[in-house]
């Protein structure tokens, strides 16, 4: 297969557990467990007809609920100096095409919208003689937040679970072909978004949890 998925997280029961339990509330407080389960749901989604071909001020505050801040002068490129370009660029994302659609090769493929995005974000400095970027995070949780049916998260705890070298550059062709040939995948997917009581998710973003939290969250996380 395309990617190396271990064998408990093939287990429906495992990754509804998972599911179950990032998206459920603190006993204690009555509140959410991982500020993470926001992510997609902040303001509505950052998908919705309205804001769908721009990033927002609540796309950022979405991404700093799974642990990356998009502060600053960061913020600033992102929301009104680089704000046309990025909006040209995400007007050529239908935001319902998935991943495993045959149309989906053609947005994430090098010189595509979705990379020429991914790309754009990525290499976003506060001042031009600066030498820290936006960076391969941050750009693929914004994108993962505008487009959550075609762009995955990627971070350090999924490539940790599926035991991946630092190789941002092929995860979205990597996953893209493990969905369109392991059918297994999709219906485990499927299956523990529907019991879980997640169906807003999607299959993207139901994968990023399960691999999440298999790996272990850090406290941090919590807050």
């Amino acid at each position: 297969m395309c990617i190396d998925i271990p064998d408990k997280l093939r287990d429906e029961d495992v990754g509804l557990g998972l599911v179950k339990e990032y998206f459920a509330d603190d006993p204690a407080t009555g509140r959410a467990r991982y500020s993470g389960a926001y992510f997609e749901r902040l303001g509505g989604g950052g998908d919705r007809p309205e804001v769908a071909y721009q990033l927002t001020a609540e796309d950022l505050l979405a991404v700093s609920m799974l642990s990356v801040p998009v502060v600053r002068y960061y913020a600033l490129h992102v929301l009104d100096y680089r704000g046309r370009e990025i909006s040209a660029l995400l007007s050529q994302i239908p935001p319902g095409v998935a991943l495993a659609d045959d149309e989906a090769d053609g947005l994430i493929a090098e010189g595509g919208p979705a990379w020429e995005l991914w790309q754009l974000l990525h290499d976003i400095k506060p001042r031009p003689q600066d030498r820290n970027r936006l960076g391969t995070v941050a750009a693929g949780k914004l994108l993962a937040r505008k487009r959550p049916h075609l762009i995955p998260v990627y971070d350090s705890h999924v490539e940790e679970v599926l035991g991946r070298a630092r190789t941002h550059g092929t995860w979205w062709h990597d996953l893209r072909c493990q969905l369109t040939h392991d059918q297994a995948l999709v219906h485990e997917l499927e299956a523990v978004r529907t019991l879980a009581g997640v169906g807003q998710l999607s299959l993207l973003r139901t994968f990023d949890v399960m691999c999440w939290m298999f790996a272990g969250s850090p406290e941090d996380a919590r807050l």
